[in-house]
């Protein structure tokens, strides 16, 4: 018989897998209550990835010391911290950690994190141990993916002889999504925030990100780096040491595995993203959630587009979608809205853009009469916008007060370049025909379904114009078929006395023929300053 395969150091190590005793862990453990059917504890759910790749990899009798071993590892890493097992699968483990009621400080998150840390130390131990022995060179790494959470579940205890606890709810799947997370991550330990809060700084932080529940709400999660020496605890600085090196060893094998997804699996449904605390939904388009969120590196709050991807295949939405990129990554100008960056996560894309606290131009509309020196100078700046995306040949074809962010210095800028166009393209988003825009300040080659060029963004900001000068729009109907008629042929409107000099600036904004226009921005712009506006 083959020795069997250990979780232990080889014998070239200078010291042992360290013996972590700092809880004291109670025997018999109640739950800390907090309604009745339901208690507060902190839940682990841990799984050996690899694990039967590597059965398969072994012959039968190492196959079963394997799975013997990563038994043994799961569950006394989850024994040492006082916690009891509640489901015990060859691969996986789901465990409660909680305190007596009458505890005066709970650790039950310090004692599930540290359980957490301590299983991700023995896997390590487990792999180098068979990393070490050449029989075992064609044999693929396990590694140990974790999720922590602190919550309120459904426990109760099975049958006395079997020592497990019966344990299901929202926290106890709260924890199976962070082993999700990690997995997708390359994490070795994620954690909720609150968990780690609650562990009163035992447990080192590492990288954050969101996840969202099934409920659509988020919670941030944390990466869990090493383990913190209780105060005044004699165990050697090397042990913490160690456990830091496992979880980056750990995280570097994992890591590389999120990287390279094994063949057959697909997204999964939740929305993770590494490097954001969200910190709450601020609005749902047609192709997009919309979402405020913090960076981990600080700075101001940015505004992340999310899509999911199984969505985003019907109607080229993907395809539009990484388009917004693409053109925005284009321009750099103080009148177009900054874009930061573009990824994806394991199930969606999104999009982290600048944030506008002050909303759009709408609600400053809807605010009340703007001054007319106000609006000139919101006709220009979106002038400018306009210039600068048109130099680089992009179309905005959708130009309206709500596309219209303004700052806190009351500067504006061009943004939602959902359905915009780089006249360069050769890739198209609509068919032959289709309307793309509002239909208030659509362009009359947009209402006639016509191939489009700077032109159309002259139009809309020549109704946008109108708007601002006069409170109304140029153009009422009463079907979306008869205002398209009225953008096609009805005369330009007529602006009051008191803006009759800015009259043959609307005729070149908004003329029926384009020809007739002003042909770009930069035109437009060189009029007003000839004016002295």
């Amino acid at each position: 018989m083959r020795q069997p395969v250990e979780a232990r150091p080889s014998a070239e190590a200078p010291m042992a897998p360290p013996r972590l005793g700092d809880f004291q862990p109670s025997t018999e453990l109640a739950m800390d209550t907090s309604a009745e059917g339901l208690v507060v504890a902190t839940f682990l759910y841990a799984r050996m990835h690899q694990f039967s790749a590597v059965c398969q990899a072994l012959n039968a009798e190492d196959a079963a010391a394997f799975v013997t071993e990563v038994r043994r590892m799961l569950t006394d890493a989850v024994t040492k911290l006082g916690g009891e097992v509640a489901q015990r699968r060859p691969d996986s483990i789901l465990a409660v950690f909680s305190n007596k009621p009458d505890d005066k400080k709970p650790n039950h998150a310090q004692r599930g994190l540290h359980a957490a840390i301590l299983a991700v130390h023995e896997a390590v131990q487990l792999a180098q141990g068979m990393a070490s022995r050449p029989q075992f060179s064609h044999v693929p790494v396990p590694t140990l993916a974790v999720g922590v959470h602190l919550g309120a579940a459904e426990v109760s205890r099975r049958k006395k002889e079997s020592g497990m606890v019966q344990a299901f709810g929202e926290a106890v799947e709260v924890a199976r999504l962070l082993e999700v997370t990690a997995t997708d991550l390359g994490w070795s330990v994620a954690t909720s925030s609150g968990t780690r809060l609650a562990a009163a700084g035992r447990a080192e932080g590492g990288r954050i990100g969101s996840v969202a529940l099934p409920d659509d709400s988020f919670i941030d999660v944390v990466e869990i780096t090493g383990l913190v020496p209780r105060k005044g605890s004699q165990t050697p600085p090397r042990v913490f040491d160690m456990l830091r090196e496992s979880l980056a060893a750990n995280h570097q094998t994992r890591k590389r595995a999120a990287a390279a997804p094994a063949p057959g699996t697909g997204p999964g449904g939740h929305f993770l993203i590494e490097g954001y605390r969200v910190l709450r939904k601020i609005g749902e388009g047609g192709m997009a959630s919309i979402f405020l969120a913090q960076a981990a590196d600080g700075g101001p709050p940015q505004v992340l587009k999310v899509m999911r991807l199984d969505r985003a295949v019907e109607a080229d939405g993907l395809q539009r979608f990484i388009q917004e990129f693409a053109l925005l990554a284009q321009v750099h100008h103080p009148n177009v809205a900054r874009i930061f960056k573009q990824d994806f996560s394991i199930a969606h894309a999104y999009i982290a853009m600048e944030y506008f606290p002050l909303g759009d131009l709408r609600q400053r509309m809807k605010a009340g009469p703007i001054p007319p020196a106000t609006a000139l100078q919101y006709i220009k700046q979106t002038a400018a916008g306009l210039d600068a995306i048109h130099q680089v040949g992009i179309v905005h074809r959708d130009l309206k007060p709500d596309n219209l962010m303004l700052r806190q210095d009351g500067t504006l800028a061009l943004a939602d370049f959902g359905v915009a166009k780089q006249v360069s393209m050769k890739i198209t988003d609509t068919g032959d025909g289709d309307i793309v825009g509002t239909p208030y300040y659509l362009s009359p080659e947009q209402a006639l379904g016509q191939p489009v060029d700077a032109r159309c963004d002259m139009y809309s900001l020549g109704v946008l114009a109108y708007e601002l000068l006069t409170g109304r729009k140029p153009y009422h109907a009463s079907s979306a078929q008869e205002l398209l008629h009225q953008h096609i042929s009805a005369p330009v409107p007529m602006l009051p006395a008191d803006h009759a000099h800015l009259q043959h600036v609307l005729e070149g904004l908004m003329a029926k023929d384009r020809n007739q226009r002003y042909p770009d921005a930069g035109t437009l712009l060189a009029d007003l300053a000839q004016m002295g506006l």
